[in-house]
């Protein structure tokens, strides 16, 4: 069980390592390149990997909250790169019954780390575990919520290319803020207040977020000037 355990987590690491390095590379290569999309796909798998890893070390391992929220932050990760990889190949054919099984398990797992955050609030002690499972927590339930809502109602032309890169990049966002957190204690002194490992949580969400808002805009005013000059 030791050396199943411990190549698990080797491989959890290393995938995870290789993931933040090759995942950097679509962000500035060119938009459906081959070395954009062969990068991507590379992503991909390593996430895919990263979360089935950290399903089978929550399972295999004495369970304690930093490893079962890690577990969930995998979970968010993942599932942010699927949809997002997955939106280049709906423009045309939609979603599949794989793509709709994978929204409501997220769903439900959004809902089960929300639960465990109110609940660990009405207990005294740490403050980080109940902000960190409510805060992601309604996140990822943000995500799968209107993942859900968007099956009943048709979408924009361009809302397969906005979800692919909003949801690759925060996808990434988690993968880093994971890999901060889980390495946060060798960075602050010993002595530092609880509240700086919450900001080392939350602030790459909220940078990352403005950042992928900024692109966003970006583009939709790109695509409004193209679509000016086609019309004119």
């Amino acid at each position: 069980m030791k050396t199943l355990v411990t190549s698990l987590l080797i491989l959890h690491i290393a995938t995870g390592s290789i993931a933040l390095l090759v995942g950097m590379i679509p962000m500035f290569s060119k938009k459906g390149s081959r070395l954009h999309n062969r990068a991507g796909l590379v992503y991909v798998y390593c996430m895919i990997t990263v979360a089935i890893t950290a399903l089978l070390l929550c399972a295999l391992q004495p369970l304690t909250m930093m490893r079962l929220f890690l577990t969930g932050i995998a979970v968010f990760s993942f599932y942010l790169s699927m949809s997002g990889w997955r939106a280049t190949k709906q423009k045309k054919s939609g979603p599949t019954v794989a793509d709709r099984v994978m929204m409501y398990t997220t769903l439900a797992v959004s809902l089960a780390m929300i639960s465990m955050g109110v609940n660990l609030m009405s207990r005294p002690g740490n403050v980080f575990f109940p902000v960190l499972f409510t805060f992601f927590g309604v996140l990822t339930a943000v995500f799968a919520t209107q993942d859900i809502q968007r099956l009943r109602k048709p979408t924009e032309k361009m809302h397969w290319f906005f979800q692919h890169f909003t949801r690759m990049g925060g996808s990434y966002i988690a993968t880093f803020t994971a890999a901060l957190v889980t390495n946060i204690g060798r960075i602050l002194p010993p002595d530092a207040p609880a509240w700086t490992g919450t900001i080392g949580w939350i602030a790459p969400s909220i940078v990352g977020g403005m950042l992928i808002g900024r692109t966003v805009r970006y583009y939709k005013q790109k695509f409004n000037v193209a679509k000016a000059e086609l019309v004119a």
